[in-house]
């Protein structure tokens, strides 16, 4: 078996010492360009591979960073974590995925794992329950979706992506607007309900309409929105002409209780979602729905934990959200 190539075969050939090598594999400013350019033509003239694990023990890392997230079953957070090891991948980064099921407690835990793993950071999506979130020997933390206090933000405008889908619905002349919100302890549900709000509440009072009647609290999920539309639609007196489901889980499960309801969309009801999943755009009709900028949360998390910067507990990173027509809206007739 030919012995392996070792860092001094490759500083013996370069004419340069081991550290040199060493700076190179490494990525260190401090070598010349000229010694660089050597070094590298004979790293790949022997097929040198550098030692990962020696590597990772000088680093005190492993170029690895973590993503916690509530729900593996919510196509949203499953996209946020294949944008997030893209992301990581193009920085030489790999990625451990876990799943606190929605459990404060289980989140505690898994973070102070991925510690023990010398993670360089961690993308965090706070579960609902989650109040305070500890990080452990210092490791780095970012959180996405979800709010916590004293700790780096990054997420979507949910209040103003909501405002602007409720916009949207008024702009095609509807008024009776029904919401399916999100659970109540969810801090996007509560922020994209105000969003709605904002736009809706005075013209509830104008047609005389109890906001509580138009607005029904569901899970985020399909069997949520589906559930919600059919006791919206049930109410005859009430019955909305259009629906802003706080998820597109939920829109999808409002599309199909309208079909078991022989309702026509867009014609009898217009339906508008939020976050921009990709099953949003293969349902038919197709899903109008206020996207997320799902590529720009990601890429800002993953930069921020590799960037090695300092981070600031107070930073809030927010994005815009966009409005994507499709097929499930169409003016009140």
């Amino acid at each position: 078996m030919k012995p392996r190539t070792t860092i001094r075969d490759v500083a013996s050939k370069a004419g340069v010492s081991v550290g040199t090598v060493s700076r190179v594999v490494n990525g260190h400013p401090s070598v010349t360009e000229a010694k660089k350019r050597i070094v590298l033509q004979v790293i790949a003239e022997l097929g040198f591979q550098p030692d990962a694990a020696a590597q990772s023990l000088r680093r005190g890392t492993n170029r690895t960073l973590g993503v916690i997230i509530p729900d593996l079953r919510n196509p949203f957070f499953a996209e946020l974590m294949q944008r997030i090891e893209l992301r990581a991948k193009e920085s030489g980064y790999s990625v451990l995925f876990a799943s606190s099921d929605e459990q404060a407690d289980s989140e505690a835990e898994l973070i102070a794992n991925l510690a023990r793993r010398k993670v360089e950071g961690v993308v965090v999506v706070p579960s609902n329950r989650a109040e305070t979130i500890a990080n452990p020997d210092g490791v780095r933390l970012v959180i996405v979706d979800r709010r916590i206090a004293g700790h780096p933000f990054v997420g979507a405008d949910h209040r103003a992506g909501a405002r602007m889908a409720a916009k949207y619905l008024v702009s095609l002349g509807h008024r009776r607007i029904a919401c399916i919100s999100g659970p109540e302890n969810s801090f996007v549900a509560r922020e994209r309900l105000a969003g709605f709000m904002d736009v809706m509440a005075a013209r509830f009072t104008e047609i005389g309409l109890d906001p509580t009647s138009c607005v029904i609290s569901a899970p985020f999920d399909y069997e949520g929105g589906r559930q919600a539309a059919e006791t919206l639609l049930a109410e005859e007196g009430l019955k909305p002409t259009a629906v802003f489901a706080c998820s597109d889980q939920q829109a999808i499960g409002v599309l199909r209780a309208a079909f078991d309801r022989r309702l026509a969309i867009p014609d009898q009801l217009s339906v508008v979602g939020f976050d921009g999943i990709l099953i949003s755009d293969l349902v038919a009709p197709r899903l109008t729905t206020a996207a997320q900028p799902l590529a720009l949360i990601a890429n800002c998390a993953t930069d921020l934990l590799i960037g090695g910067k300092q981070l600031d507990g107070a930073a809030s990173h927010i994005f815009p959200c966009a409005m994507v027509l499709r097929e499930t809206c169409a003016p009140l007739l």
